[in-house]
């Protein structure tokens, strides 16, 4: 696991372009502690930091082919590489470690740009073939790991982290705003853009090439969920269950201490549940808990962990653990309003005190359809259809109800398509809120209009049901723009690798192609995955409500947080961005303190977004970067009984 940058044509003399690699690795050192390597030739700089899992005595990076002819830099972990390896030297190629880097090399002598196709695992890649002058990136199939780049029509910069290529001069930092108006639809923002007008992020399993000057971008894989098995619920059962332990125990590949994260659901439950299957040590299980019961599900993954006999870690994240939150927004490279990002962060911290690998239970609610926004917006296309032609009155009803009260969302929406309809609920700020908070230049609408990144996914599955439509929406966006990029950059964060072993992309395809009815008949979620696992699970574990990973961010921000969140937001500062009408936001916060209504999700996001902003455009902190373990060291965390 690693962080990795470079650069290609910045003209610089080579001393200065030696300092200018060294800056770009050295700011991310949190991605790789261990060690560091660069080379500089031919006009290009590869640099890398390494957090070292495999080959702990060799791999060093940048690794080369036999003749030193291509080099590469990469960060994440192929789990494969034996197998792979042992192809590759049958057919004639030559190693000189044991690393799974290098059969990255061997594997693009051999297949050219198809090579991704044969990398099981996640991975950012920067590759330089020298005789062909040929720059090639890849992110992995669902982007586990990030990868951005920038490209002015003669220069190109890249790195694990947008950080790395701001250091680079005269890269300007203008805000893309169709970006900004993503972001205060969903919370984050898509690939290939970002924040910044002059930086791109590379799609997930996408490969780029920089050649003579030119930028070519080209997908090599997709989950296709069109139902092809045959299998019945009682074979997928079995096969499910197979390929998850399968999963799993390829992700036990480790020459370092290793763990699980245990929120208590459902997916992390039977992660750790796998592992105690398949492992041969006892597993270290590490959860986050917080003094609200409405938040905290420690009870369940106690359970969990007392049926396996883990080596269990528990932490309560309180209010006054946040003064880390302007570090992590300066960690996240782009403003980002999933609150779950200081749980996320906490449970790596705590976890690499211990294991420098945590498994996780990413993708389940994704490939197996367990999000409760799936079950309500069928019950909106039931109800729709049962009013008829009384469908736009409902919504006329919901547009003139006062703000804030119950059921005015749904109404309004309820004449709108159902792809529309669903994309409202996966915004953070529905259009008629976003319409009075965003001033004119950062408003759009029509082909341009913000939620259309998601209508164009839900077209792209438009022969399928509408449930397994919403989950194919979810893999390509939320999944991969909001989970993955949390987990990486919180894990990153404190030197922690993160594994999700049900993103599995050999587990992913099976599942996709099973049939909704087997998949998930009668709309009960993760049917089939609670099915293939459900010996190996607590009942409390099968049966209860799906609480989610949340910070209980309306109390804290109507208490320990409310001064936090005025005096920034209401700041002349933040009204001079020019983003965010001052009235709109001064209504949002005096609503929330009054207890009108929840405005707390927007509230946060409206919070990160300015320090986010005072971090990357201002310069507060970044030009002094410091590990944000060292940052949080100050004021520790705070431990509780372990179970």
């Amino acid at each position: 696991m690693c962080g990795i940058t470079g650069f290609v044509n910045l003209g610089l003399p080579d001393a200065d372009a030696q300092t200018l690699l060294h800056r770009m690795t050295d700011i991310i050192t949190h991605r790789g502690p261990d060690e560091d390597g660069h080379w500089l030739g031919d006009g290009v700089g590869l640099g890398m930091r390494r957090l070292s899992i495999i080959d702990l005595s060799g791999g060093q990076q940048p690794i080369t082919n036999e003749d030193g002819s291509v080099l590469v830099v990469f960060n994440g972990e192929i789990y494969n590489y034996r197998e792979l390896r042992a192809d590759l030297e049958r057919a004639g190629h030559h190693f000189a470690t044991n690393s799974d880097t290098e059969t990255i090399v061997h594997a693009y002598e051999e297949d050219g740009l198809d090579f991704p196709r044969r990398l099981h695992g996640m991975f950012a890649i920067a590759l330089w073939d020298r005789k062909r002058q040929r720059l090639v990136l890849v992110r992995d199939r669902f982007g586990k790991k990030p990868l951005y780049y920038a490209h002015d029509g003669q220069r190109f910069i890249f790195g694990s982290e947008m950080k790395s290529l701001l250091l680079a001069p005269n890269l300007p930092r203008d805000l893309d705003p169709h970006a900004i108006g993503e972001y205060f639809t969903f919370g984050y923002i898509s690939s290939p853009r970002s924040a910044l007008a002059s930086v791109a992020k590379l799609p997930a399993a996408h490969t780029l090439t920089f050649e003579q000057g030119r930028v070519d971008l080209r997908r090599y894989w997709s989950l296709d969920f069109t139902p092809r098995s045959p299998d019945d619920a009682e074979a997928a059962a079995r096969r499910v269950r197979e390929l998850v332990l399968a999963a799993v125990r390829k992700r036990l590949i480790s020459e370092v201490p290793l763990g699980a994260f245990l929120s208590g659901g459902v997916d992390s439950s039977i992660v750790v549940a796998a592992m105690s299957q398949v492992g041969t040590e006892r597993v270290k299980t590490f959860s986050i808990g917080f003094e609200e019961e409405s938040h905290s599900e420690l009870e369940y993954a106690r359970l969990v962990a007392q049926r396996y006999d883990t080596d269990h870690h528990e932490f309560i994240v309180r209010p006054d653990l946040l003064d880390v939150l302007p570090r992590l927004v300066w960690t996240f490279d782009e403003p980002f309003a999933d609150a779950s990002m200081v749980p996320t962060y906490y449970v790596s911290k705590m976890a690499r005190q211990h294991v420098t690998v945590a498994l996780s239970g990413d993708g389940g609610d994704e490939l197996y359809g367990g999000y409760r926004r799936y079950t309500r917006a069928m019950d909106d296309i039931r109800l729709a259809r049962k009013l008829g032609p009384m469908r736009p009155l409902a919504s006329v009803a919901g547009a003139v109800m006062p703000e804030g009260m119950k059921g005015k969302n749904r109404l309004s929406s309820l004449a709108s398509d159902p792809a529309e309809h669903y994309v409202e609920l996966l915004s953070i700020f529905p259009s008629h809120v976003r319409s009075r908070l965003l001033l004119p230049e950062y408003r759009f609408s029509g082909a341009d209009d913000p939620r259309q990144v998601q209508l164009r996914h839900f077209a792209d599955a438009h022969d399928l049901d509408f449930y397994t439509r919403m989950q194919h929406t979810d893999v390509q966006g939320y999944l991969t723009e909001d989970i993955l990029m949390k987990v990486d950059k919180a894990s990153m964060a404190t030197s922690l690798e993160a594994r999700a072993p049900l993103l599995d992309h050999e587990l992913a395809e099976y599942v996709a192609s099973l049939r909704h009815e087997v998949r998930n008949p009668g709309e009960q979620k993760k049917y089939i995955l609670k099915k293939a696992m459900a010996d190996l699970l607590p009942e409390q574990t099968l049966t209860r409500s799906k609480m989610g990973f949340s910070l209980p961010v309306d109390g804290w921000l109507r208490g320990p947080l409310r001064d936090l969140a005025w005096d920034t937001l209401t700041s002349q500062r933040a009204a001079n961005r020019g983003v965010l009408d001052p009235h709109e936001v001064r209504r949002l916060l005096d609503a929330q303190r009054s207890e009108a209504r929840n405005n707390g999700s927007r509230i946060w996001a409206m919070l990160c977004f300015e320090l986010w902003c005072r971090a990357y455009l201002d310069g507060d902190g970044i030009a002094q970067p410091a590990t944000l373990a060292t940052t949080v060291g100050a004021h520790g965390v705070r431990p509780s009984a372990s179970a």
